[in-house]
């Protein structure tokens, strides 16, 4: 099957990982895949470096004004002539299935990568429009698939949920071992001590002044605790201000994008994730594939990645006197973790894993092919 899947960037967030994952599973599997994005990304860490297509099969419409850049997708997919197009992300899921449909690709799937939060009237028409017209929308939750019904009111037989997936194989052969991970530590000049690690974007969303406020309280508890925070985003300077406010300088760890994020999530006895709304939360799945326990916020996505007492312990969001027990119980109790990265491992084998999902959307294409 040939496949192009449509980015808006490589930037390194948890749909576009996703994504990367998922081309990645179907080559392995033998089908003609391709990316094509909107814009390169001008970031230290860039997706496209884990991409194992071959090159040219990555296209990019980089610096084409509007217009320009919609018909030379246009002629990029007549060209082509895919059988399926799977657009992801809000930007070219609203350039992308327009395109498509005006192109005649046979099957376009239209994947969100969040809850439809403070969308216009004119934004929700538009999605049922195409959504009719398209051969099927892909969720990456439960709780995404309940707000585009309830919010959007596209039609439900039109809905298939496949959640995100991880190269299990590939994290099982990155688990560092205890030299390792001290000299990395050393390196990065965080100390020792019981450490939570977050992996997030900072953006509102994220909630991590909730995290920051929780750091504070641990570290009243537990004074050798340290906190690292892989990430970069629109909130940096606001978190860094935050964090000298909570004299947590010599115990909070701003490290920026990574991309030995799978390494850096080994430093933690916990991964944590403290969002106010999530899609899913793809760093807490991480966490799971590198036999950590994991705490996440109780919100729609994330509870479907955390079950309670199996792999982890869901708090509700913005209160962080709960986050900061939870993380304490856990930072305090090693045949605890033990149990709940177990878990962990589990959960992540049953729900996300990139082969296993990369085949049941490749089942729905073929539904979309031949329907």
């Amino acid at each position: 099957m040939k496949i192009c899947f449509l980015l808006s960037t490589f930037a390194y967030d948890g749909i576009k990982r996703s994504v990367v994952h998922c081309a990645n599973a179907m080559h392995d599997l033998g089908h003609e895949v391709w990316v094509g994005v909107l814009h390169d990304w001008p970031g230290k860490v860039s997706l496209r470096d884990d991409l194992r297509i071959p090159a040219a099969r990555v296209a990019s419409w980089d610096g084409l004004g509007q217009g320009r850049r919609e018909l030379a997708i246009w002629n990029f997919f007549r060209r082509e002539r895919f059988d399926v197009v799977h657009t992801n992300t809000r930007k070219m899921n609203h350039v992308g299935r327009w395109v498509a449909l005006a192109a005649g690709v046979p099957a376009v799937f239209a994947s969100e990568d969040n809850l439809c939060l403070n969308r216009s009237c004119l934004t929700r028409t538009e999605d049922r429009f195409l959504a009719a017209r398209s051969s099927g929308v892909i969720m990456i939750s439960e709780a995404v698939k309940r707000s585009f019904l309830e919010v959007e009111r596209l039609p439900e037989e039109k809905l298939s949920v496949v959640y995100y997936g991880l190269p299990l194989e590939r994290f099982a052969k990155a688990r560092r071992g205890e030299a390792f991970l001290r000299d990395f530590r050393a390196r990065l000049a965080v100390p020792e001590g019981p450490t939570v690690v977050v992996a997030a974007r900072l953006d509102p969303m994220k909630s991590l002044d909730t995290l920051l406020e929780a750091a504070r309280l641990v570290r009243a508890r537990m004074p050798n605790a340290q906190f690292v925070l892989a990430g970069d985003g629109p909130e940096d300077a606001k978190l860094r201000a935050l964090r000298d406010e909570n004299k947590l300088s010599g115990a909070f760890h701003f490290l920026g994008a990574r991309a030995d994020v799978e390494d850096v999530l080994q430093l933690g006895d916990v991964v944590a994730l403290c969002s106010a709304w999530e899609g899913i939360g793809l760093s807490l799945v991480e966490g799971m594939a590198l036999g950590r326990p994991v705490v996440g916020t109780n919100v729609a996505g994330i509870n479907e990645v955390v079950e309670e007492g199996r792999n982890g312990t869901l708090v509700p969001p913005k209160e962080p006197a709960a986050f900061a027990a939870a993380l304490v119980r856990l930072l305090d109790d090693a045949p605890l973790r033990a149990r709940l990265a177990e878990g962990g491992r589990e959960v992540a084998a049953e729900k996300f894993d990139a082969q296993k999902n990369a085949k049941r959307l490749l089942a729905l294409y073929e539904t979309a092919r031949h329907g």
